[in-house]
C-alpha cells in the first residue's frame, strides 16, 4: 500500500505589502538608533512583497489581543475553506469523502479550533477522524503531512484533506511600545495564506504519483529559548534569541542520521529564511543555488509560516518535467517551528522508485 501526496493548493490574502511600503512605516513611526541596522536586516530576508489579509494602515491600527485574535481567525478561516474546497475539487474528492482531518492554525487563539470549525463550512461527516495542530506554527504544514500520512498507513481507499492557515500579519502591531530587533523582523517577515492538500492511501501509487515513503519529527534538545510566541496585551508576538539562527544548523544532523545515506536528489524546504533554505540544503549534500530556487522563490512573496512548506512543494510539482527538482525522484520536504521543532517526509516520484 502506498500514502500519496496529491498537489497542494495555496491561497495567498488579496492585499500585497512592498518591503519599501513597510520600510517607510517604520521610519515614520520610530527614531531609534538601531532602526537603521534592522532596516538593513529586513531588507536581507528575501522578501520582496508579502500578502496581507488588510491594508497596512488598518492592519498596524488594530488595538488589542481580542480584535486582532478576532480578524486574523477570520480571514485564515475564510481562506481555508477556498484552499480546501479547491484542494478537494482538483482530487474529485467529495466532503463525504474525507476519512481524515488535520489542520494546522496559530495566530488567534481560538476555540474550538479551525478543524471543528472546517467540519460544518465544508460539509465533512460529523464523525470525520481529526487532528487539530494549534502551536506548530512554522513547521505546521510538514508536521500536519506526517500526521496525515500515519492516519492513512495501513488503511487503504481512505483520503485525508490537510489544511493549513495563518494570517501573520497580526504580527505587526507598532502601537504595542518601543521597537525590537524581533518586533520589527516578525512584523517584517511574515504574509498571509491558507494551504489545502489531499492524501490517499492507495493500493499501488500511479506514474509520477508523489509517494510518501517516511516520516519524521524532532523536538530539538535543549532548544526551548530559541524561539516562542507571547500573547502581549497589544496581540500576538514572536520572540527569539541567537540560540534561533543556530537551530536549524543543529537539526541537520538529526535529519541527515534519520535520512540514513538514503539519496536525496531535491528538498522542499520551509522558507524560513535564506540561511535556513541554504543551511539546510547544504547539510543534506545539495546545490543551494539550484536546489533552493523554489523556496527562495516563495520567500520573496513572504514567509507564509506553516503554508510555506505547501508552496514549496506545490512550486517543485508544478516543476515536474523540467530542468531541476521536480525531475529528480527521491526527495525531502522538511519545515522548522518554534520549540525548536522539525518535521520531514521522505519522498519520491513513483515512476522512478525502484519498489521492493
Amino acid at each position: 500500500m502506498d500514502v500519496v501526496i496529491g498537489r497542494p493548493v495555496v491561497v495567498r490574502a488579496e492585499q500585497r505589502v512592498s518591503t519599501d511600503e513597510l520600510v517607510d512605516d517604520l521610519e515614520q513611526r520610530y527614531d531609534h538608533p538601531k532602526l537603521r541596522a534592522w532596516v538593513r536586516m529586513v531588507r536581507s530576508t528575501g522578501v520582496v512583497w508579502r500578502p496581507w489579509s488588510a491594508p497596512l494602515e488598518e492592519t498596524a491600527g488594530r488595538a488589542g489581543v481580542g480584535v486582532r485574535s478576532r480578524a486574523a481567525y477570520e480571514a485564515a478561516r475564510d481562506r481555508a475553506v477556498v484552499a480546501a474546497r479547491d484542494a478537494m475539487e482538483q482530487e474529485g474528492l467529495r466532503p463525504e469523502e474525507v476519512d481524515v482531518l488535520v489542520t494546522t492554525h496559530t495566530t488567534s487563539w481560538t476555540i474550538p479550533g479551525l478543524d471543528v470549525d472546517l467540519v460544518g463550512r465544508l460539509g465533512l461527516w460529523p464523525d470525520v477522524e481529526r487532528i487539530g495542530l494549534a502551536t506548530a506554527a512554522c513547521v505546521g504544514g510538514a508536521h500536519a503531512l506526517v500526521h496525515a500520512a500515519r492516519a492513512l498507513r495501513g488503511r487503504p481507499g481512505r483520503r485525508a484533506l490537510v489544511v493549513a492557515a495563518e494570517d501573520l500579519s497580526t504580527l505587526y502591531h507598532p502601537g504595542s511600545g518601543g521597537p525590537t530587533m524581533q518586533t520589527v523582523l516578525y512584523g517584517a517577515l511574515f504574509g498571509d495564506a491558507a494551504g489545502a492538500v489531499v492524501l490517499s492511501a492507495v493500493e499501488e501509487a500511479g506514474s509520477g504519483d508523489l509517494v510518501v515513503d517516511d516520516v519524521w519529527e524532532l523536538v530539538l534538545p535543549d532548544s526551548a529559548d530559541a524561539y516562542w510566541g507571547v500573547v502581549h496585551e497589544s496581540g500576538v508576538l514572536f520572540d527569539s534569541s541567537r540560540e534561533a539562527t543556530r537551530a536549524p544548523g543543529r537539526v541537520v544532523p538529526y535529519l541527515t542520521g534519520w535520512l540514513g545515506g538514503r539519496p536525496v536528489e531535491w528538498a522542499a524546504v520551509h522558507p524560513g529564511g535564506p540561511g535556513i533554505i541554504s543551511g539546510t540544503l547544504a547539510g543534506l549534500g545539495l546545490d543551494p543555488e539550484t536546489a533552493g530556487r523554489h523556496a527562495r522563490d516563495s520567500l520573496e512573496g513572504g514567509n507564509l509560516g506553516g503554508v510555506g512548506v505547501l508552496d514549496v512543494l506545490a512550486r517543485t510539482l508544478d516543476d515536474s518535467g523540467k530542468d531541476g527538482a521536480g525531475e529528480a525522484s527521491p526527495g525531502v520536504a522538511v519545515a522548522y517551528g518554534p520549540g525548536f521543532t522539525a518535521a520531514a517526509l521522505y519522498l519520491t516520484r513513483c515512476g522512478a522508485r525502484s519498489r521492493t
